[in-house]
C-alpha cells in the first residue's frame, strides 16, 4: 500500500512539473476512458481566474454489455475538495463490482496535494503512516514525459492508428468524422455548466469494423468551479461511462482535510534537483 501512495505522488510530481496549478488551466489533456476534459470555455480571452473553493462526492458508473446481452456495471464514488489556495484533496475506495459483497474493512486511501508548498501528501486507513513528497522548484525539475491514459486503447489500435501486418502503426484507411456541438448552459446539482458534444462516426473498415459504429463524448464544464461536473461517453467498443459531481459545496472546505490525522507518523521524501 506504501507503493500506492508513492505511485500517486510521482503522478502528482509530474502533473505539478507540467502544470503548476492543474486546476487553473482551462483545456485538460485527453486522458482516461473519459477522454478529453476539453474547457467548454477555451475560446474565451485568456486570464487568470480565480481559484473557486469546492467540496463534492464524485461518482462514476462504467456499464459494459457483452454479447450475450450480459451486463456489468461497476460504481466507485470518492471525496474531493479544493480551496481558494489550491489544495486539492481526495478520499477513495477499491472499486466494488455492483451487487457484490462489501468487505467490512476496506481500505480508504487520501491524497493531498498542495502547489503552494510543493507537497504531494499519501496515507491510507490500514496504517498510521503519511508519506510527505517534496518537490523541488520548478527551474530545478527535471521535464518528464507527458502523463500516459489510465486506459488501454482499442483493441488493434493507438490514438487511431491500426496496426499493419508488419506490426507496425498506419493510419486508418477511413478517419471518422467529427462533429463537435454546442448544448448551451443548464444547471447540474446547483452548478451552472456549459455543455459540448463530440461525435465520432467511424465508417466501416476505419478500425477493422465491417459496419460503422458511433461514439459520443459529452461534457459540462462549470465556469466558476473550472472543471466539469458532468461527463458522459459512449463506445460501443467500451460500453457507456459517467462521471458526475454531487454533493456541491461551494465555500471553503476545512482545513483540517489538508493534514494527515492525528496520531500518523510522518515520513518525508524528496526529490534530487536534477542538473
Amino acid at each position: 500500500m506504501r507503493a500506492v501512495g508513492f505511485v500517486s505522488s510521482l503522478a502528482l510530481i509530474v502533473l505539478y512539473c507540467q502544470t503548476p496549478l492543474a486546476q487553473n488551466a482551462a483545456v485538460s489533456l485527453k486522458s482516461g476512458v473519459l477522454g478529453a476534459v476539453t474547457s467548454a470555455f477555451a475560446d474565451e480571452p485568456a486570464k487568470k481566474p480565480a481559484i473557486a473553493p469546492y467540496s463534492a462526492v464524485r461518482k462514476t458508473t462504467r456499464v459494459q454489455k457483452l454479447a450475450n446481452g450480459v451486463t456489468i456495471t461497476h460504481e466507485t464514488s470518492s471525496r474531493e475538495a479544493r480551496d481558494s489556495s489550491g489544495r486539492t484533496y481526495r478520499e477513495s475506495q477499491p472499486e466494488t463490482p455492483q451487487g457484490a459483497e462489501v468487505l467490512p474493512r476496506r481500505v480508504t486511501f487520501y491524497n493531498v496535494f498542495d502547489p503552494v508548498n510543493r507537497i504531494a501528501i499519501n496515507w491510507n486507513s490500514s496504517s498510521k503512516e503519511a508519506t510527505v513528497s517534496h518537490m523541488p522548484e520548478l527551474g530545478q525539475a527535471r521535464l518528464s514525459p507527458p502523463i500516459l491514459p489510465t486506459s488501454a486503447p482499442a483493441p488493434g489500435t493507438i490514438a487511431g492508428a491500426v496496426f499493419g501486418t508488419a506490426g507496425e502503426a498506419s493510419a486508418p484507411s477511413r478517419p471518422p468524422q467529427l462533429v463537435r456541438e454546442d448544448l448551451g448552459l443548464k444547471t447540474i446539482n446547483g452548478v451552472e455548466a456549459k455543455g459540448i458534444r463530440t461525435t465520432q462516426t467511424f465508417p466501416a473498415g476505419a478500425v477493422g469494423n465491417d459496419q460503422p459504429f458511433t461514439v459520443t463524448h459529452e461534457t459540462w464544464t462549470s465556469r466558476e468551479l473550472r472543471l466539469a461536473v458532468l461527463q458522459i461517453d459512449d463506445d460501443p467498443r467500451t460500453g457507456s461511462h459517467t462521471m458526475e459531481l454531487t454533493d456541491i459545496d461551494r465555500g471553503e472546505p476545512d482545513p483540517a482535510l489538508f493534514q494527515p490525522p492525528e496520531g500518523y507518523t510522518v515520513i518525508d521524501r524528496y526529490q534530487a534537483p536534477q542538473n
